[in-house]
């Protein structure tokens, strides 16, 4: 019994393999209609032609994109005080350029209502807390003696520097 079964299932399994491959049709390639030859036209254009008109192309297709400066300056307070005396050469300032500092105080013209600021880590956590990204980089080439935060959202880019590094 087991033989004729395994007869029956390899024949039908044989036809089903056999089947597609008869009737799957197509035409002989005697019956098709010939194709005309393809006519290939002669190529006059110059490199610069053909270069010039391909960047025509490109900019009808994305157009130009100006760029946009990632992080822009914010200029100091116009009254800017030469140098400010510090109580210890530990504490910050911010730098108003060229070795001249303003005192912390005046980050308040900057941001409303921070309050007292301390350090340039104090400042970026006080950002943080509003929901502002802040970004606290350190810029000097000896460690914690000059310090950059940026703060995007507002497009707030203060150095916050030692007293000892002020004239």
């Amino acid at each position: 019994m087991t033989k004729r079964l395994n007869q029956i299932v390899y024949s039908l399994v044989g036809l089903l393999m056999l089947a597609p491959a008869v009737y799957a049709g197509g035409v002989d390639p005697k019956e098709m209609t010939p194709q005309e030859p393809i006519v290939r036209e002669k190529i006059s254009a110059t490199p610069e032609q053909t270069s010039a008109a391909v960047s025509k192309a490109r900019r009808a297709v994305a157009p130009r994109v100006e760029p946009t400066p990632v992080v822009k300056e914010v200029p100091m307070p116009s009254p800017r005080p030469k140098a400010v005396a510090p109580a210890s050469k530990d504490s910050w300032l911010l730098s108003a350029g060229e070795g001249e500092c303003a005192p912390l105080s005046s980050v308040t013209q900057k941001v409303k209502n921070i309050g007292t600021v301390k350090t340039p880590q104090e400042f970026a956590r006080k950002m943080q807390q509003r929901g502002y990204q802040a970004f606290v980089l350190d810029i000097g080439d000896v460690r914690d003696q000059e310090v950059r935060v940026k703060v995007p959202d507002l497009d707030l880019d203060l150095t916050f520097v030692k007293a000892g590094m002020c004239r």
